[in-house]
């Protein structure tokens, strides 16, 4: 028969070996859905906290082998630099939770944000007729999200596009075909 102290020992490694899978089963990933005419409108879903939003435009150089990028940053990665970005204004540990946020509409800053591109604060271009886009959402305490989209006879609509892997060749980051799972 087990003593008090020992029920009470077993009691609490119980617990404290269950509730990091328990604060786990919690988290919810980031997700995106799209919305909007002609500008995107980004409405967030999951249980993180974003600490910066971004929007590329994909060139059609940005689908070529071989390559080289300079970080395995999508700053890097695109060869155009992004047309929208925002950032918490309170660091990474101070991002606004996802569901305050609840939705994100391309060129519009909401509380707790600052808008880094354009840096003088101007808008950002308009979504172009045919062009894809690339959106990252970079978040804390969940994991976050990327997709594309392009605007279709004057909606926002999500798409699909297949950009290059990167590898590491010869000390540098290189672009190259994915390989198929």
């Amino acid at each position: 028969m087990l003593g008090a102290n020992t029920k009470s020992a077993c009691f609490l490694t119980m617990l404290f070996c269950t509730l990091p899978t328990i604060g786990c089963d919690l988290e919810r990933p980031t997700q995106v859905r799209l919305e909007g005419g002609t500008s995107p409108v980004f409405l967030l879903s999951g249980s993180g906290n974003v600490t910066d939003f971004s929007v590329y435009i994909v060139s059609p150089s940005d689908f070529n082998f071989g390559r080289t990028v300079d970080s395995p940053s999508f700053e890097s990665f695109f060869t155009q630099p992004a047309v929208w970005r925002i950032e918490t204004q309170g660091g990474m540990f101070h991002a606004p939770a996802i569901q305050d946020i609840g939705q994100l509409t391309y060129g519009v800053v909401p509380k707790g944000y600052t808008q880094s591109i354009p840096s003088d604060g101007s808008a950002p271009p308009p979504i172009l007729q045919g062009k894809q886009y690339f959106f990252d959402c970079v978040t804390v305490n969940a994991p976050g999200t990327r997709g594309s989209f392009q605007l279709t006879e004057g909606r926002v609509m999500p798409s699909q596009i297949n950009l290059p892997c990167m590898t590491l060749r010869n000390g540098k980051e290189v672009t190259v075909p994915c390989a198929s799972h």
